[in-house]
């Protein structure tokens, strides 16, 4: 039952990111006339779309958390990691943060960085590199290494559709291109910066963005419940094998 469960989380998964692509390489007029893209993985795309580089779509360079590893308490400032983001389905999940660091050690990662809203995350070593998260929330925290920030400038790209354009095979064919290994994978801010994004107008990325919104938030929320089945089912497992090796019944 654990493995038919994975395997239709893997299908909704699927699923959300075939619906991003469309969008995201197309449009939503199907209509619209079309011109090469020179990109293998999406190699037509609407003729009034442009195509440039991520840095010149944010405010500022691409930044990521210090680089040092404090130390952590029962209570302070949450401390933001790659597990947060990969568990979130696109937020941060502040369930998985790594901990909390105190005043004295946030305010010294303050002079490098400030999260704020609509900040997109991407975690940029590890086995989860590639995956995003947007900052919904105005809590205080702030992040680790790990992360890789993408703050837009909304004159050109609204928060929300960079945030799914970089969930695209478009770009995460890029990332894994980009990558390189050492005792894991690791793909560096400045090569994040030179990929290829496509830019509609900002009234159609608007458009596009309140799109996915509404079909990837049905998705998501299949997710979300699959994912506690998974772990009630893995719950009631260990359950089962600690009954059966002590003879003692477990309260889970």
């Amino acid at each position: 039952i654990i493995e038919e469960a994975k395997a239709s989380l893997d299908e909704y998964r699927a699923w959300k990111a075939s619906i991003i692509y469309e969008a995201v390489t197309k449009g939503l007029d199907p209509d619209v006339g079309m011109k090469d893209s020179g990109i293998k993985w999406a190699k037509r795309i609407p003729e009034k779309w442009q195509m440039c580089k991520p840095l010149h779509c944010l405010s500022m360079p691409i930044t990521d958390g210090p680089h040092t590893t404090p130390e952590l308490y029962d209570s302070g400032v949450p401390f933001i990691s790659a597990e947060a983001v990969s568990c979130g389905n696109g937020r941060i999940d502040f369930s998985h943060k790594r901990g909390y660091i105190s005043e004295e050690f946030y305010k010294e990662c303050c002079q490098k960085y400030v999260p704020q809203l609509d900040d997109i995350f991407m975690i940029k070593s590890g086995a989860t590199t590639g995956r995003v998260s947007i900052v919904d929330t105005e809590e205080r925290f702030t992040i680790w290494s790990p992360l890789a920030v993408f703050r837009v400038d909304q004159k050109r790209m609204t928060p929300k559709f960079l945030f799914y354009f970089l969930q695209s095979d478009v770009y995460q064919k890029q990332v894994e291109l980009g990558w390189t290994y050492g005792t894991q994978q690791n793909i560096g801010m400045r090569t994040l910066e030179q990929l290829i994004v496509f830019v509609p107008s900002l009234k159609e990325q608007e458009t596009i963005s309140q799109y996915l919104d509404e079909k990837c938030s049905v998705i998501v929320d299949l997710i979300a419940e699959k994912q506690a089945l998974i772990a009630d089912l893995e719950s009631y497992k260990r359950s089962l094998i600690y009954e059966t090796v002590t003879g003692k019944r477990k309260v889970v």
